[in-house]
């Protein structure tokens, strides 16, 4: 039942979406991540509603728009693979809140692990 109970509560999200986006400022928050080579990358966020997301991609380069009715924080994290083992090779996380940086964050991936598990961008 629990199941039907968060479809319900998305339902209703969506039909009062206009009403709210009318009475409250909407604030933009922008989560980008580019990688320095191709390799599978899983990325965790939460969403309008406060509920986690994981989003997959293979490739470099990662991007979507969270747009809010309060003011509250965006949780931002990304768990790549580095599984050939490259050396010199590095992930910059991104987060814009009203295109301006909020946060960004550099990481040197290791050359000896395939993968050091979730970095997060506060």
């Amino acid at each position: 039942m629990s199941w039907i109970s968060e479809l319900l509560k998305d339902l209703l999200y969506l039909l009062f979406f206009d009403e709210k986006a009318r009475r409250q400022p909407i604030q933009k928050v922008e989560l980008m991540v580019e990688v320095s080579f191709e390799t599978f990358v899983q990325v965790c966020y939460t969403d309008a509603t406060g509920k986690y997301r994981i989003s997959t991609f293979t490739g470099k380069k990662w991007s979507t728009e969270v747009l809010l009715f309060d003011k509250r924080e965006v949780m931002f994290s990304v768990f790549v693979n580095n599984h050939l083992l490259r050396k010199d090779q590095n992930m910059i996380m991104i987060k814009k809140v009203n295109n301006e940086i909020a946060g960004k964050k550099r990481i040197e991936l290791s050359e000896t692990q395939q993968y050091e598990g979730w970095f997060r961008l506060s």
